[in-house]
């Protein structure tokens, strides 16, 4: 009796601190030393690939582990290393594992688990959590959103990975060749015989699996050599079934389960109006994704340089381009697949791309980014001064004051963090006369957006270890969010105010 009650005591006061801390902190704790841990089980040897001239495993630093780790818990998708040929099963394994436990939030398995599989009530710390990570307006809700969108998000990857598998397993992709010599031509990559998976199910299945993971979680990981998915790149079936999974993985759990509401809904013949959020994220996609698309068609295009990719023969017709840029701009907005060579795109596209990275996909997602309804509620604010009203409206509906002074907060911190940190990874090259800023730039726009595109700044062997870190740090805020991180080292609850001053304008542009 006295050990129980000991327990209890024990449990109790580990309750009270972490109460004391905040949700924030804690989740913040919780998410570095998961990724600490990771990093520790990659730098490990028995997680590495075994050196065909030395037979010992590939040793590798412990930055770069710490870097992919966390690129694969933030859901990023940015490499110094080339998994395929770095990890071994049991190290793409974890990698997968992170990809996952990121994605959908370690909190929020530990609740859909608790709730959906074994029936058990979590308590109230929890919920908030929980809430906090990946929630609705309350915990009930948050819940049954919960339940709702892991389920459906569980079942697409299983359909996923079936796809993918036979993809790989009835295709044959002559860009996968058995010898790094007979690599000449655009998209072809090294692969060994008993790892491509044509005729090869096994191979195929673990392939498929891990490409349908990394794709509804928008991570950007790969198996597929170091070119992303450049291999498949007139494979337009394959191209299209992950542009379908990571648009489903990106758009949040609000707006899987607001769909599933009115699905369920409209079985009953019942009203169900979609809420502002879900409203948000899809327009906003479609616009941004539709400017960027236009944007780069027309770049690349006008583009004068004789190496440019409209120029370029070994991307085939025009309308190979023309999906190729489709893919790349869908991708911009969290997924981090790449079907082309960033370096052959125009320093223009690459500023366009960077821009909606920069703004990444929706909140409560795998994304990161300031998000699109932060540019949306800034879009109308705009248009409200335009326009000459005094109300900020959409879709019949007010949007309040401080909804507009937490976007414009957001969308200013980013900037500053991102030109910061821009600049303190160009700074540690050591000839940063010879390494392009924009490209530099679109590398820190990949990590704080959670993208993944990579202009090959990032597995540069000049970049220094304080660079490294600079775009560690980028994918960790990245991933949890501005206001997250505003609330960190401020106070999560807003203190109550006695008093207020005279109001007086201030003349401002």
């Amino acid at each position: 009796m006295q050990t129980k009650s000991s327990n209890a005591k024990k449990v109790n006061v580990i309750l009270k601190f972490l109460r004391k801390i905040g949700t924030i902190r804690y989740i913040f704790i919780i998410y570095i030393l998961f990724t600490i841990l990771i990093s520790l089980l990659l730098f490990w040897n028995i997680t590495h690939k075994v050196d065909v001239a030395s037979n010992h495993p590939k040793g590798i630093k412990y930055i770069d582990a710490l870097f992919i780790a966390t690129s694969a818990f933030s859901d990023t998708g940015l490499t110094t290393l080339t998994p395929s040929s770095t990890f071994n099963e049991f190290g793409q394994f974890l990698i997968a594992i992170s990809m996952v436990v990121g994605g959908i939030g370690i909190f929020t398995i530990k609740l859909y688990i608790f709730q959906s599989i074994f029936g058990l009530r979590s308590n109230l710390f929890s919920n908030m959590v929980s809430q906090t990570e990946r929630g609705s307006s309350t915990i009930f809700e948050t819940r049954k959103m919960i339940k709702v969108a892991i389920s459906f998000l569980i079942i697409t990857t299983a359909i996923a990975s079936m796809i993918f598998t036979m993809l790989l397993y009835f295709r044959k992709n002559d860009n996968f060749v058995t010898r790094p010599e007979d690599i000449k031509a655009f998209g072809q990559v090294y692969m060994p015989q008993n790892e491509i998976p044509y005729q090869n199910f096994s191979q195929a299945l673990r392939l498929g699996i891990f490409h349908a993971i990394s794709s509804i979680n928008n991570a950007g990981f790969d198996l597929f050599g170091d070119k992303s998915l450049q291999p498949f790149y007139k494979d337009f079936a394959f191209q299209t079934v992950t542009i379908i999974v990571f648009i489903i993985g990106g758009v949040g759990f609000p707006v899987i389960y607001d769909i599933w509401r009115r699905i369920q809904l409209k079985k009953t013949n019942a009203v169900h109006r979609f809420q502002l959020f879900t409203k948000f994220t899809i327009i906003t996609y479609i616009v941004t994704t539709l400017i960027g698309f236009c944007l780069t068609v027309l770049l690349e295009y006008t583009s004068k340089a004789d190496n440019a990719f409209w120029r370029d023969a070994d991307y085939g017709s025009s309308g190979d381009k023309i999906f190729a840029i489709f893919f790349q701009v869908s991708s911009t907005r969290s997924a981090g697949f790449s079907t082309v060579d960033y370096t052959h795109f125009s320093h223009s596209t690459i500023l366009v791309h960077s821009i909606l990275m920069f703004i990444g996909f929706s909140p409560v997602s795998t994304a990161g980014g300031v998000r699109n309804t932060t540019i949306a509620v800034i879009f109308l604010s705009i248009l409200t001064m335009i326009t000459g009203t005094r109300r900020i409206n959409a879709f019949k509906r007010q949007i309040g004051k401080d909804i507009l002074i937490r976007a414009v907060n957001v969308f200013a911190i980013a900037s500053v963090l991102v030109t910061i940190f821009s600049i303190i990874t160009y700074s540690t090259f050591e000839h940063p006369n010879q390494t392009n800023l924009t490209y530099v730039i679109f590398e820190a726009c990949s990590a704080f957006g959670n993208t993944g595109l990579s202009s090959g700044v990032t597995s540069h062997q000049n970049l220094h270890i304080a660079g490294k870190l600079s775009l560690i740090s980028l994918m960790i805020i990245g991933q949890f969010g501005i206001p997250q991180v505003i609330k960190f080292f401020g106070k999560e609850k807003t203190r109550s105010e006695h008093y207020q001053y005279i109001y007086e304008d201030v003349s401002i542009g």
